[in-house]
């Protein structure tokens, strides 16, 4: 699994999930495909599924209260490409792969354990 490291913002120091808003008219896919590169130096080579989300985030990284919302889309794509060695670009401190049953949880943005919902267990279980 490709992540990000964040460098700012509620999730600093979290891991995250590579994304942003679209530019405008610009599709969902050209979308994700922009930022993966941009963030990440990876292309996709397959769109696996996409996935509707809206979280509620009452804490950031240190614990203090906010109230943030959360709403787009999740796509589960495959990459194929090698990670670039990509640093302090936008709210990215760095780019690491993970095997998603390594991740531990709070170490994880509310998107990116979210995410990890949608993928199949090694285990075969729902």
């Amino acid at each position: 699994m490709v992540v990000v490291r964040k460098s700012r913002g509620p999730y600093l120091g979290l891991l995250d999930l590579p994304g942003e808003s679209p530019e405008s008219g610009e599709s969902p896919e050209k979308t994700l495909v922009r930022e993966l590169l941009e963030e990440c130096g990876v292309r996709p080579a397959r769109f696996l599924s996409w996935h509707e989300f809206d979280l509620g985030v009452d804490r950031d990284s240190a614990g203090r209260t906010i109230d943030l919302r959360h709403r787009g889309r999740i796509a589960l794509v495959e990459v194929t490409d090698a990670v670039a060695e990509i640093r302090d670009v936008e709210d990215v401190a760095a780019v690491e792969r993970h095997r998603p049953e390594d991740l531990d949880e709070n170490a994880c943005s509310a998107p990116l354990s979210f995410a990890l919902g949608l993928l199949p267990r090694p285990d075969g279980q729902e």
